[in-house]
């Protein structure tokens, strides 16, 4: 067969380039440093891509870890990507587990395998003696970005060069996964103490010495802005879960565990590059006749969960009957220490704020924890994204800003963030606050990721509280 006019010229170019060719040893020799160079690659498809020579090598030699999700796939389950040892050893780099610490900031770890003891085997109090029982983090960077099919998600002791990094000073959040309220000086806690001052649910008195009891468990039914007032008192630097607070964990779970999926099951076993694996269960999610049996008040104590000490995985708490047989065995989800990060009762997040308008819904953050800070107006907020006007599962977020707030649904139970978004924006405008995490009948809507936009500060519910948090320093956000 004849080859046409156009095919003998790409053979003849096809031939030319041959006989360029050259082996390496025949290639000419840089000069200066290896900016600005190009190597090829091949993805996971076979296909032929180029990727910058320096940030390739960036990311593999420095202390960077990271996942990627492959977004054309519905997965939950991302990669590990450069440095698998700095990922390994992330969780001990960062300090992560809990701590008590005094109002001045100044935590002293508690021992990993028994929190009722410090670190140096000396007897720990977490009844509020010694100071407020936190969950906490070192100092670290955080960035988000985009290439190709590819959303990466990393941290670093050190900003990632060329990309748009969030520094997060050291800090810390209830260890309880809610806020107690010392009921004589409405200070916001996080303590394990059953007296009376510590009350918690909406301090129903009556319930006291019954299977019903709110002693000993989160305080619920309080205006939500009041958290936060409460938390203040302590001074300089805290908070009833600044959104900043509110994304640490959300993030530090995917990079670690390398799923949004939060409710897999859980696997003791690590994967073969020593990488943590699965997830944290189903949590205290799927609680009968809630409120039938106490009107949406909490049900797990502050307690539940502490055995586990800093370790990751779930422990048992059996919510009893008034005539002493078993109603659920709740799964309380532990993360190297802290309970309840999703399911039992939903988290109020302050700093962001919704504005549910009549023809698009809108995601703002306050720049600063430290300033002041108006919940009932943008005024000096930042904008950080568009939330979807319709519920469903939740298929993108945004970490623009730290916001942590969906951009798109149309996933599932098993797929993408596999969590849940709530909005009324459609026929309910005004500015809202972000509830996260949901509760203890949300079933598999819930996880770290769930979002519920119904409500505003100004409202208090049975089912709803605030962590304790701090920073050392301002969590600054431009």
């Amino acid at each position: 067969m004849a080859l046409t006019a156009a095919q003998e010229a790409t053979l003849i170019q096809v031939a030319d380039a041959f006989t360029r060719g050259k082996k390496i040893n025949e290639l000419s020799k840089t000069s200066g440093g290896i900016e600005g160079y190009t190597v090829e690659v091949q993805d996971h498809t076979g296909e032929s891509k180029n990727v910058d020579l320096l940030q390739a090598i960036n990311l593999v030699n420095k202390r960077i870890a990271c996942r990627r999700w492959n977004e054309t796939l519905s997965t939950p389950v991302g990669e590990a990507f450069g440095n698998i040892d700095f990922l390994r050893d992330l969780p001990s780099t960062l300090g992560l587990g809990c701590y008590l610490v005094t109002d001045d900031r100044v935590r002293r770890k508690l021992d990993p395998t028994n929190h009722y003891r410090f670190q140096d085997g000396s007897p720990a109090k977490l009844d509020g003696t010694d100071g407020q029982y936190m969950w906490c983090w070192n100092k670290h960077y955080y960035a988000s970005w985009k290439e190709g099919n590819y959303l990466y998600e990393a941290v670093s002791t050190e900003p990632i060069e060329g990309k748009e990094c969030y520094c997060i000073p050291e800090g810390g959040t209830a260890a309880i996964g809610g806020g107690v309220v010392d009921r004589t000086n409405l200070i916001l806690c996080s303590i394990i103490n059953e007296t009376a001052q510590y009350r918690g649910g909406g301090n129903q008195t009556d319930w006291d010495g019954t299977y019903r009891t709110q002693l000993g468990k989160v305080a619920t039914g309080i205006t939500y802005r009041n958290y936060s007032t409460y938390a203040r008192k302590r001074g300089e630097g805290w908070d009833a879960n600044w959104y900043v607070a509110e994304a640490v964990p959300e993030y530090l779970f995917r990079i670690i565990f390398g799923t949004r999926h939060i409710q897999t099951a859980v696997n003791p076993e690590k994967d073969a590059n020593g990488l943590y694996q699965g997830g944290l269960g189903a949590g205290v999610t799927n609680m009968p006749d809630w409120n039938g049996y106490n009107g949406y008040n909490p049900v797990v104590p502050c307690s539940a969960g502490v055995e586990l000490g800093d370790g990751c995985g779930e422990a048992t708490y059996n919510v009893m009957n008034a005539d002493g047989t078993v109603r659920y065995a709740a799964k309380v989800p532990v993360f190297f220490g802290l309970k309840n990060l999703y399911g039992h009762i939903y988290r109020i997040v302050r700093g962001i704020i919704i504005n549910a308008g009549a023809s698009k819904t809108e995601g703002y953050v306050a720049p600063s924890l430290y300033a002041s800070y108006n919940d009932a107006s943008l005024d000096g907020m930042i904008k950080a994204c568009e939330l979807p006007r319709s519920e469903g599962y939740i298929k993108r977020v945004s970490m623009n800003k730290l916001a942590m707030l969906p951009t798109e649904v149309g996933g599932s139970a098993s797929t993408y963030f596999a969590d849940y978004f709530y909005t009324n924006a459609a026929s309910s405008q005004g500015l809202r606050c972000r509830l996260a995490g949901s509760n203890a009948h949300a079933g598999t809507n819930a996880g770290s990721s769930c979002t519920n936009s119904h409500a505003a500060v100004t409202n208090a519910s049975a089912n709803v509280s605030a962590p304790l948090c701090y920073f050392k320093e301002d969590p600054v956000i431009n």
